[in-house]
């Protein structure tokens, strides 16, 4: 049992989402990235992938806690946040006004309870951690408002289910990681399907009123509208032409068309004012995306062929492909 349920934990990849760069921030360092990033390793399992104003990227593995760096110009890893640090890190996420980088630090034995932390963008040191409530399993990641929400997929091996939350980090600064308040933002019944499972996994901001969320085990996505005092209204189902597969990073292009990854290789664009879904490209079973000046990173995790019991295709890689024109 234990088996399985790591390797259904190991499978939903438990995404990532970072606020976007500015369009600024293309090509810097003045050499221009690669079509491929390699990520060191041979059980790295990249999950999630968020970038600095400056374009620098940080990648997550999802097996063993690592963050690397690639810092734009340079685009070789050099380790951030090093192995044992995090027993494993799901979704992460550049704050450049705090200057640190969030993290879900995850058991996928769910045995220890999972924290969202924060590193010094400059040092790595360790700045903050906030433990996840009620057995919570951070996911991912994303400002709202100055706020850091965060997706609970909820701990899969706990009967009766637990219903999926998003919660948000308030800090009594703007400016500062340290001294935050951790509280349920939504628990709305739309997040949680009966049939168990991971439950909401990426999370996404459309810069206005409303939070975007995945539910990994249904395939659905939800919207759910933010009101004028900042509390979360009903939350409803965006109506789809088809189910997503097992849908891991998402990421708001603008506010009305969002990036969603599915492990089983799509990475696809939805007009979530009429949910049309366009194909943007296939992957090796990624798991996360961002936008960095003029080019789509996607991480392509390889969580399937993990929870598999699959080698993984090697190296891991980060793959870039230049953003359509008029992103």
């Amino acid at each position: 049992m234990r088996r399985r349920v790591l390797a259904a934990a190991l499978g939903a990849g438990l995404a990532m989402v970072a606020v976007l760069p500015t369009a600024a921030a293309a090509d810097a360092g003045g050499a221009r990235p690669p079509a491929t990033l390699v990520v060191p390793g041979n059980n790295y399992h990249p999950e999630s992938i968020t970038a600095a104003a400056n374009g620098d990227l940080y990648v997550a593995s999802i097996t063993t806690g690592e963050v690397v760096r690639f810092r734009a110009g340079v685009w070789a890893a050099e380790t951030f946040v090093p192995v044992g640090v995090n027993l494993g890190t799901a979704g992460v996420l550049v704050d450049d006004v705090r200057r640190v980088l969030w993290t879900c630090d995850i058991d996928l034995s769910f045995q220890q309870p999972t924290k969202l932390k924060a590193f010094n963008l400059r040092t790595g040191a360790a700045v903050a951690s906030y433990t996840v409530p009620d057995r919570g399993v951070c996911a991912d990641i994303v400002l709202v408002r100055g706020d850091v929400f965060i997706t609970d997929t909820v701990d899969p091996t706990v009967q009766p289910a637990l219903p999926g939350r998003i919660l948000r980090l308030t800090t009594p600064s703007r400016a500062s990681a340290v001294g935050g308040t951790l509280s349920v933002w939504s628990a709305d019944p739309a997040f949680t399907e009966p049939t168990g499972g991971l439950q909401i996994n990426g999370i996404a901001y459309d810069g206005r009123n409303a939070v975007y969320t995945t539910n990994y085990s249904s395939g659905t996505l939800v919207r759910v509208g933010i009101a004028p005092d900042g509390s979360a209204l009903p939350a409803t189902k965006v109506t789809l032409p088809r189910t997503l597969q097992n849908p891991d990073g998402i990421r708001m292009l603008d506010a009305y068309r969002l990036l969603v990854t599915e492990n089983p290789g799509p990475l696809s664009v939805i007009d979530v004012r009429t949910g049309a879904i366009t194909l943007v490209g296939t992957f090796d079973q990624p798991t996360s995306v961002v936008r960095s000046g003029g080019s789509l990173f996607v991480a392509e995790g390889q969580v399937l062929r993990l929870q598999q019991g699959q080698p993984p295709n090697l190296p891991f890689k980060v793959q870039r492909i230049p953003a359509p024109l008029g992103w």
